[in-house]
């Protein structure tokens, strides 16, 4: 199946790319100071290590200490601008593997890579409406810790997959000049 960005002039890919690669920065560079407030003992990771705590046990500790620090508007925050974090690294991984793959000419594996990214972007809105539900409503129960470990799982596996064929095609460019 053609991913949507497949229909971009191949002459704007990697002039888009780069300027979605601007926006990513920017755009961690914010996750990573609003979630600064996060960090402690039971989540030395921040909203990451709410992410992917897997038991109702661990998310609970993480909500209690948020809790006590005054950070739960902080990790409310971070998830809501998360939404659109997604978005921006979605389209970035995945506008990067559509142009890697033309640049190679190696479409299919491309689009993969592409589909891929926007499938992570996909899984991060289910574990972010996890996560939204227990810090709403303070509480971790079973099995909403378990959901949001699969599916920040999956996201990561499939981001990372992305990523990888990206920096992989990306070295492979330079060789060829």
């Amino acid at each position: 199946m053609p991913h949507p960005f497949e229909s971009v002039e191949p002459r704007f890919l990697g002039a888009l790319a780069l300027r979605l690669g601007a926006l990513v920065v920017f755009s961690t560079a914010l996750m990573l100071f609003i979630d600064v407030p996060l960090q402690g003992d039971a989540a030395p990771w921040g909203i990451v290590s709410f992410e992917i705590a897997g038991t109702p046990h661990r998310a609970l500790a993480i909500l209690v200490e948020w809790q006590n620090k005054s950070a739960l508007g902080h990790a409310k925050l971070s998830l809501i601008v998360d939404f659109v974090y997604l978005l921006i690294y979605g389209a970035f991984f995945s506008m990067l593997a559509i142009w890697v793959g033309k640049r190679l000419d190696v479409q299919v594996s491309g689009t993969r890579a592409a589909w891929a990214a926007t499938l992570a972007a996909g899984f991060d809105v289910l574990e972010n409406g996890v996560l939204l539900f227990e810090v709403a409503r303070f509480s971790s129960p079973a099995p909403y810790p378990q959901l949001a470990l699969a599916f920040a799982g999956v996201k990561f596996a499939l981001i990372g997959a992305s990523m990888l064929y990206s920096l992989v095609g990306g070295a492979r460019m330079l060789r060829r000049r």
